[in-house]
């Protein structure tokens, strides 16, 4: 599948940890929209927590975003989704090895084994913030448990094409096709999902 002649439209939900991107999605879900989870089984089922690869486990991430690119080949209607490749690339920019990490999406959309969604809403929330949110359950050792690394991680989010068009013009140039919508994530969860679903509806 190319991003060219995918089915449905795809809404990607990203942004910052603890901003409640998986529960604005819960609240999407009960109100009757197509969800698809942050990490699925090679049978398309969504994964718990506990079934999440840990965050040194690069292969495994990777792995996921093309699942989840195929099993988005199979939905014909509206679907939203809880993270998608742009994870990747937000990770390598606020670590390290973007350059890499932009090759293999590149290559991976030429091939058709990624897509491109109709639009990234982005969920904004400051570090410090973050890291209160997710104080107590972050996995030790987790490069976004640091308050600098964050900071990356914002900087990206707040304009991939710029970050991009250092590392990869190419992946630049098709990033910059898909509206990019950032909301701030400060809101309580109700107002949050409806500000979500709003900007994904319009």
């Amino acid at each position: 599948m190319s991003s060219s002649d995918q089915p449905a439209a795809v809404t990607v939900v990203e942004g910052m940890p603890g901003a409640g991107k998986t529960t604005v999605l819960a609240a999407l879900a009960q109100a009757g929209h197509t969800v698809l989870g942050e990490y699925i089984a090679d049978t398309g089922v969504v994964l718990s927590l506990r079934g999440h690869p840990r965050h040194g486990d690069e292969g495994a991430h990777l792995a996921n975003w093309l699942r989840k690119s195929t099993q988005l080949s199979r939905f014909a209607t509206p679907v939203w989704v809880d993270r998608d490749w742009l994870t990747a690339l937000a990770w390598s920019a606020s670590t390290s090895g973007l350059t890499g990490r932009a090759v293999w999406a590149h290559d991976h959309l030429a091939d058709g084994h990624l897509v491109l969604p109709q639009l990234w809403i982005i969920l904004d929330l400051p570090p410090a913030i973050s890291l209160r949110r997710r104080a107590g359950r972050m996995e030790a050792g987790h490069s976004w448990s640091r308050p600098i690394v964050l900071e990356r991680l914002r900087a990206f989010y707040h304009d991939p094409v710029a970050v991009l068009k250092v590392a990869h013009p190419g992946l630049a140039g098709l990033v910059a096709k898909v509206p990019l919508v950032r909301l701030d994530a400060i809101a309580g969860p109700g107002e949050l999902a409806r500000a979500v679903e709003e900007a994904g509806t319009r």
